[in-house]
Protein backbone atom coordinates (compact mmCIF):
# COMPACT_ATOMS: atom_id res chain seq x y z
CA UNK A 1 0.00 0.00 0.00
CA UNK A 2 1.30 3.45 -0.89
CA UNK A 3 2.51 5.83 1.83
CA UNK A 4 0.36 8.67 0.43
CA UNK A 5 -3.05 9.12 -1.18
CA UNK A 6 -5.18 11.80 -2.82
CA UNK A 7 -7.55 13.96 -0.77
CA UNK A 8 -9.90 16.81 -1.64
CA UNK A 9 -9.33 19.71 0.75
CA UNK A 10 -11.62 22.67 1.29
CA UNK A 11 -9.01 25.43 1.43
CA UNK A 12 -11.35 28.44 1.59
CA UNK A 13 -14.96 29.29 0.70
CA UNK A 14 -15.65 27.88 -2.79
CA UNK A 15 -12.05 26.68 -3.12
CA UNK A 16 -11.52 22.94 -3.07
CA UNK A 17 -8.33 21.28 -4.32
CA UNK A 18 -6.80 17.85 -4.71
CA UNK A 19 -3.66 17.29 -2.63
CA UNK A 20 -1.41 14.44 -1.54
CA UNK A 21 -1.63 13.40 2.12
CA UNK A 22 -0.02 10.70 4.27
CA UNK A 23 -1.88 7.41 4.27
CA UNK A 24 -4.18 7.32 7.32
CA UNK A 25 -3.77 4.47 9.81
CA UNK A 26 -6.60 2.96 11.86
CA UNK A 27 -6.43 2.92 15.65
CA UNK A 28 -7.38 -0.17 17.69
CA UNK A 29 -11.13 0.53 17.36
CA UNK A 30 -11.08 1.76 13.75
CA UNK A 31 -11.12 0.42 10.21
CA UNK A 32 -9.40 1.80 7.12
CA UNK A 33 -11.33 1.71 3.87
CA UNK A 34 -10.49 2.38 0.27
CA UNK A 35 -13.27 4.74 -0.80
CA UNK A 36 -15.24 3.67 -3.85
CA UNK A 37 -17.64 6.59 -4.25
CA UNK A 38 -19.09 9.50 -2.32
CA UNK A 39 -22.07 11.75 -2.97
CA UNK A 40 -22.11 15.53 -2.58
CA UNK A 41 -24.64 16.52 0.08
CA UNK A 42 -26.40 19.82 0.73
CA UNK A 43 -24.36 20.02 3.93
CA UNK A 44 -21.18 19.76 1.86
CA UNK A 45 -22.45 22.62 -0.31
CA UNK A 46 -23.15 24.71 2.76
CA UNK A 47 -19.58 24.21 4.02
CA UNK A 48 -18.28 24.85 0.49
CA UNK A 49 -20.11 28.17 0.24
CA UNK A 50 -19.32 29.42 3.72
CA UNK A 51 -16.01 27.81 4.59
CA UNK A 52 -17.46 27.26 8.08
CA UNK A 53 -15.22 24.27 8.76
CA UNK A 54 -11.45 24.40 9.42
CA UNK A 55 -9.33 25.15 6.36
CA UNK A 56 -8.06 21.90 4.86
CA UNK A 57 -11.11 19.88 5.92
CA UNK A 58 -11.88 16.77 3.89
CA UNK A 59 -15.62 16.62 3.34
CA UNK A 60 -17.81 13.73 2.18
CA UNK A 61 -20.09 11.57 4.32
CA UNK A 62 -22.31 9.74 1.79
CA UNK A 63 -19.96 6.94 0.81
CA UNK A 64 -19.12 3.32 0.18
CA UNK A 65 -15.73 1.63 0.39
CA UNK A 66 -13.78 -1.58 0.90
CA UNK A 67 -12.14 -2.50 4.21
CA UNK A 68 -8.36 -2.75 3.78
CA UNK A 69 -7.14 -2.65 7.41
CA UNK A 70 -8.75 -3.42 10.76
CA UNK A 71 -7.89 -2.25 14.26
CA UNK A 72 -6.94 -4.85 16.86
CA UNK A 73 -10.12 -4.34 18.92
CA UNK A 74 -12.58 -4.53 16.00
CA UNK A 75 -14.66 -7.67 15.55
CA UNK A 76 -17.24 -8.90 13.03
CA UNK A 77 -15.91 -6.69 10.23
CA UNK A 78 -13.96 -8.60 7.59
CA UNK A 79 -11.05 -7.51 5.43
CA UNK A 80 -12.24 -7.01 1.87
CA UNK A 81 -15.85 -6.38 2.84
CA UNK A 82 -17.76 -3.53 1.22
CA UNK A 83 -19.17 -1.13 3.80
CA UNK A 84 -20.78 2.19 4.46
CA UNK A 85 -21.02 3.99 7.79
CA UNK A 86 -23.35 6.17 9.80
CA UNK A 87 -21.58 9.55 9.77
CA UNK A 88 -23.76 11.00 12.51
CA UNK A 89 -22.15 8.57 14.95
CA UNK A 90 -18.66 9.97 14.42
CA UNK A 91 -18.73 13.28 12.56
CA UNK A 92 -17.19 11.74 9.45
CA UNK A 93 -16.76 14.31 6.70
CA UNK A 94 -18.47 17.04 8.70
CA UNK A 95 -15.39 19.09 9.52
CA UNK A 96 -14.38 17.01 12.55
CA UNK A 97 -13.14 13.74 11.09
CA UNK A 98 -11.62 13.41 7.61
CA UNK A 99 -14.28 12.38 5.13
CA UNK A 100 -14.75 10.45 1.93
CA UNK A 101 -13.49 12.81 -0.77
CA UNK A 102 -10.23 10.88 -0.66
CA UNK A 103 -8.76 7.58 -1.79
CA UNK A 104 -8.69 6.24 1.77
CA UNK A 105 -10.42 7.14 5.03
CA UNK A 106 -10.56 5.89 8.60
CA UNK A 107 -13.92 5.01 10.12
CA UNK A 108 -13.49 5.54 13.87
CA UNK A 109 -15.13 3.37 16.53
CA UNK A 110 -16.18 0.76 14.00
CA UNK A 111 -18.96 -1.47 15.31
CA UNK A 112 -20.68 -3.85 12.94
CA UNK A 113 -24.36 -3.06 12.29
CA UNK A 114 -24.20 0.03 14.50
CA UNK A 115 -21.70 2.42 12.95
CA UNK A 116 -20.45 0.26 10.05
CA UNK A 117 -22.77 -1.67 7.75
CA UNK A 118 -21.73 -4.45 5.38
CA UNK A 119 -23.05 -4.26 1.82
CA UNK A 120 -23.43 -6.95 -0.84
CA UNK A 121 -20.84 -7.06 -3.61
CA UNK A 122 -23.51 -6.68 -6.28
CA UNK A 123 -24.70 -3.26 -5.09
CA UNK A 124 -23.14 -0.62 -7.37
CA UNK A 125 -20.95 1.97 -5.64
CA UNK A 126 -22.99 4.90 -6.90
CA UNK A 127 -26.21 3.42 -5.45
CA UNK A 128 -24.55 2.48 -2.15
CA UNK A 129 -23.42 6.11 -1.80
CA UNK A 130 -27.10 7.12 -1.63
CA UNK A 131 -27.90 5.13 1.51
CA UNK A 132 -27.23 8.10 3.81
CA UNK A 133 -29.50 10.64 2.05
CA UNK A 134 -32.22 8.02 1.68
CA UNK A 135 -32.05 7.44 5.45
CA UNK A 136 -32.69 11.17 5.92
CA UNK A 137 -35.79 11.00 3.71
CA UNK A 138 -37.00 7.84 5.42
CA UNK A 139 -36.60 9.46 8.84
CA UNK A 140 -38.66 12.46 7.70
CA UNK A 141 -41.44 10.16 6.51
CA UNK A 142 -41.41 8.34 9.84
CA UNK A 143 -41.47 11.63 11.74
CA UNK A 144 -44.53 12.63 9.73
CA UNK A 145 -46.33 9.40 10.69
CA UNK A 146 -47.10 8.83 7.01
CA UNK A 147 -49.86 6.32 6.45
CA UNK A 148 -52.01 4.89 3.68
CA UNK A 149 -54.59 7.38 2.48
CA UNK A 150 -52.51 10.47 3.26
CA UNK A 151 -52.66 13.35 0.79
CA UNK A 152 -49.10 14.62 0.72
CA UNK A 153 -47.23 17.66 -0.56
CA UNK A 154 -43.43 17.66 -0.85
CA UNK A 155 -41.95 21.14 -1.22
CA UNK A 156 -38.51 20.81 -2.81
CA UNK A 157 -37.37 18.16 -5.27
CA UNK A 158 -33.69 18.08 -4.44
CA UNK A 159 -32.09 14.80 -3.38
CA UNK A 160 -33.76 14.78 0.05
CA UNK A 161 -37.18 15.78 -1.24
CA UNK A 162 -37.01 13.03 -3.86
CA UNK A 163 -35.88 10.55 -1.20
CA UNK A 164 -38.97 11.53 0.80
CA UNK A 165 -41.06 10.85 -2.32
CA UNK A 166 -39.40 7.46 -2.84
CA UNK A 167 -39.95 6.49 0.80
CA UNK A 168 -43.60 7.55 0.63
CA UNK A 169 -44.19 5.50 -2.51
CA UNK A 170 -42.48 2.51 -0.88
CA UNK A 171 -45.07 2.82 1.91
CA UNK A 172 -47.84 2.57 -0.66
CA UNK A 173 -48.80 6.26 -0.51
CA UNK A 174 -49.74 7.29 -4.05
CA UNK A 175 -51.22 10.78 -3.59
CA UNK A 176 -48.02 12.83 -3.49
CA UNK A 177 -47.66 16.27 -5.05
CA UNK A 178 -44.19 17.74 -5.58
CA UNK A 179 -43.38 21.46 -5.92
CA UNK A 180 -40.01 22.80 -7.11
CA UNK A 181 -38.70 25.57 -9.42
CA UNK A 182 -36.54 23.16 -11.47
CA UNK A 183 -38.30 21.51 -14.44
CA UNK A 184 -35.59 18.86 -14.58
CA UNK A 185 -36.14 17.87 -10.96
CA UNK A 186 -39.91 17.89 -11.42
CA UNK A 187 -39.51 15.50 -14.35
CA UNK A 188 -37.57 13.18 -12.04
CA UNK A 189 -40.36 13.42 -9.46
CA UNK A 190 -42.92 12.29 -12.03
CA UNK A 191 -40.65 9.41 -13.02
CA UNK A 192 -40.41 8.42 -9.36
CA UNK A 193 -44.16 8.28 -8.89
CA UNK A 194 -45.46 11.74 -7.99
CA UNK A 195 -49.16 12.20 -8.70
CA UNK A 196 -48.53 15.67 -10.15
CA UNK A 197 -45.84 18.36 -10.02
CA UNK A 198 -45.81 22.16 -9.99
CA UNK A 199 -43.32 24.90 -10.84
CA UNK A 200 -44.13 27.90 -8.59
CA UNK A 201 -43.38 30.58 -11.18
CA UNK A 202 -46.18 29.20 -13.37
CA UNK A 203 -48.87 29.96 -10.78
CA UNK A 204 -50.04 29.66 -7.19
CA UNK A 205 -48.79 26.62 -5.30
CA UNK A 206 -51.84 26.83 -3.01
CA UNK A 207 -54.18 26.73 -6.02
CA UNK A 208 -52.27 23.74 -7.44
CA UNK A 209 -52.63 21.81 -4.19
CA UNK A 210 -56.29 22.79 -3.85
CA UNK A 211 -56.96 21.61 -7.41
CA UNK A 212 -55.84 18.09 -6.49
CA UNK A 213 -56.85 17.81 -2.83
CA UNK A 214 -59.72 20.27 -2.50
CA UNK A 215 -59.96 23.46 -0.45
CA UNK A 216 -61.86 25.03 2.41
CA UNK A 217 -62.75 28.68 2.95
CA UNK A 218 -62.05 29.87 6.49
CA UNK A 219 -62.54 33.30 8.01
CA UNK A 220 -59.12 33.44 9.68
CA UNK A 221 -56.97 32.99 6.54
CA UNK A 222 -56.38 35.35 3.65
CA UNK A 223 -56.85 32.58 1.10
CA UNK A 224 -58.55 29.16 0.94
CA UNK A 225 -56.91 26.33 2.87
CA UNK A 226 -55.99 23.31 0.75
CA UNK A 227 -56.85 19.91 2.16
CA UNK A 228 -53.62 17.93 2.23
CA UNK A 229 -53.04 15.84 5.35
CA UNK A 230 -49.23 15.85 5.37
CA UNK A 231 -46.59 18.24 4.01
CA UNK A 232 -42.79 18.21 3.95
CA UNK A 233 -40.59 21.30 3.72
CA UNK A 234 -37.50 20.10 1.87
CA UNK A 235 -36.74 23.58 0.50
CA UNK A 236 -36.06 25.80 3.51
CA UNK A 237 -37.60 29.10 2.36
CA UNK A 238 -40.05 31.44 4.06
CA UNK A 239 -42.56 31.10 1.23
CA UNK A 240 -42.64 27.33 1.65
CA UNK A 241 -43.38 27.65 5.37
CA UNK A 242 -46.33 29.86 4.51
CA UNK A 243 -47.57 27.69 1.63
CA UNK A 244 -47.13 24.56 3.73
CA UNK A 245 -49.36 25.79 6.54
CA UNK A 246 -51.99 26.90 4.01
CA UNK A 247 -51.85 23.46 2.38
CA UNK A 248 -53.06 21.47 5.37
CA UNK A 249 -56.53 20.45 6.46
CA UNK A 250 -57.49 20.56 10.13
CA UNK A 251 -55.25 18.17 12.07
CA UNK A 252 -52.64 18.05 9.31
CA UNK A 253 -48.95 17.35 9.89
CA UNK A 254 -46.09 19.53 8.67
CA UNK A 255 -42.53 18.17 8.74
CA UNK A 256 -39.65 20.66 8.46
CA UNK A 257 -36.74 18.78 6.90
CA UNK A 258 -34.69 21.59 5.32
CA UNK A 259 -32.79 24.15 7.35
CA UNK A 260 -35.10 27.21 7.35
CA UNK A 261 -32.39 29.64 6.30
CA UNK A 262 -34.82 32.55 6.31
CA UNK A 263 -35.44 33.06 10.01
CA UNK A 264 -39.02 34.25 9.54
CA UNK A 265 -41.91 32.74 11.46
CA UNK A 266 -45.00 31.85 9.41
CA UNK A 267 -48.55 32.59 10.57
CA UNK A 268 -48.59 30.46 13.72
CA UNK A 269 -52.24 31.35 14.26
CA UNK A 270 -53.01 28.78 11.56
CA UNK A 271 -51.17 26.14 13.59
CA UNK A 272 -53.40 26.85 16.58
CA UNK A 273 -56.75 27.29 14.83
CA UNK A 274 -56.21 24.33 12.49
CA UNK A 275 -54.70 22.16 15.25
CA UNK A 276 -51.71 21.38 13.03
CA UNK A 277 -48.74 19.33 14.16
CA UNK A 278 -45.40 20.87 13.18
CA UNK A 279 -42.43 18.50 13.49
CA UNK A 280 -38.72 18.79 12.79
CA UNK A 281 -36.68 16.02 11.18
CA UNK A 282 -32.88 15.99 11.39
CA UNK A 283 -30.74 13.14 10.10
CA UNK A 284 -31.93 9.70 11.14
CA UNK A 285 -32.01 7.22 13.98
CA UNK A 286 -32.75 3.57 13.36
CA UNK A 287 -33.57 4.47 9.77
CA UNK A 288 -29.95 4.06 8.67
CA UNK A 289 -30.09 0.29 9.03
CA UNK A 290 -33.62 0.29 7.56
CA UNK A 291 -32.34 2.23 4.55
CA UNK A 292 -29.51 -0.27 4.07
CA UNK A 293 -32.02 -3.13 4.11
CA UNK A 294 -34.45 -1.47 1.68
CA UNK A 295 -31.76 -0.54 -0.83
CA UNK A 296 -29.91 -3.86 -0.74
CA UNK A 297 -33.23 -5.73 -1.11
CA UNK A 298 -34.14 -3.65 -4.15
CA UNK A 299 -37.29 -2.31 -2.47
CA UNK A 300 -36.49 1.17 -3.75
CA UNK A 301 -34.76 2.43 -6.89
CA UNK A 302 -32.49 5.42 -6.27
CA UNK A 303 -30.68 5.37 -9.62
CA UNK A 304 -32.86 8.15 -11.15
CA UNK A 305 -31.44 10.59 -8.58
CA UNK A 306 -27.95 10.38 -10.07
CA UNK A 307 -27.42 12.92 -12.83
CA UNK A 308 -23.61 13.21 -12.88
CA UNK A 309 -20.51 11.23 -11.93
CA UNK A 310 -17.05 12.82 -11.66
CA UNK A 311 -13.63 11.39 -10.83
CA UNK A 312 -11.93 12.65 -7.67
CA UNK A 313 -9.52 14.67 -9.84
CA UNK A 314 -12.50 16.80 -10.94
CA UNK A 315 -13.89 17.41 -7.44
CA UNK A 316 -14.10 21.19 -7.97
CA UNK A 317 -16.16 20.64 -11.14
CA UNK A 318 -18.36 18.18 -9.26
CA UNK A 319 -19.15 20.80 -6.62
CA UNK A 320 -19.84 23.45 -9.24
CA UNK A 321 -22.27 21.09 -10.97
CA UNK A 322 -24.05 20.14 -7.76
CA UNK A 323 -24.55 23.85 -7.04
CA UNK A 324 -26.89 24.21 -10.05
CA UNK A 325 -30.36 22.79 -9.32
CA UNK A 326 -31.41 23.35 -12.92
CA UNK A 327 -28.96 20.75 -14.22
CA UNK A 328 -28.15 18.40 -11.32
CA UNK A 329 -29.95 16.33 -8.73
CA UNK A 330 -27.26 14.16 -7.18
CA UNK A 331 -23.59 14.27 -8.13
CA UNK A 332 -21.42 11.26 -7.30
CA UNK A 333 -17.64 11.40 -6.99
CA UNK A 334 -15.98 8.13 -7.97
CA UNK A 335 -12.50 7.28 -6.72
CA UNK A 336 -12.22 4.48 -9.28
CA UNK A 337 -12.00 6.98 -12.13
CA UNK A 338 -9.05 9.26 -12.86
Amino acid sequence: MSSAHRVGKLEAPRVIAIASAPMPAPGPKDVLIRVGASGICGTDLSFFRSGSVPSGSILGHEFVGTVVAIGSDVSNIALGSRVTANPMASGLGLGKVAGAFADYMVIPNAVADQTVFALPDGLPNRIAALIEPFAVGLHAVNRGRAQAGDKVVVFGAGPIGLCVLIALRARGIDQVLVIDPSPMRLSAALHLGALAVHEPKTGSSSAFIAHHFGKKEVSFANRPIAQATLAFDCAGTASVLDDGLHALATGGRFVIVADPHALVLPDLRLVMLQELSVTGAVGYGDEFSEAVSMITAGTVNLAPLITHTFPLTQLADAFATQMDPQTAIKVIVSMDEG
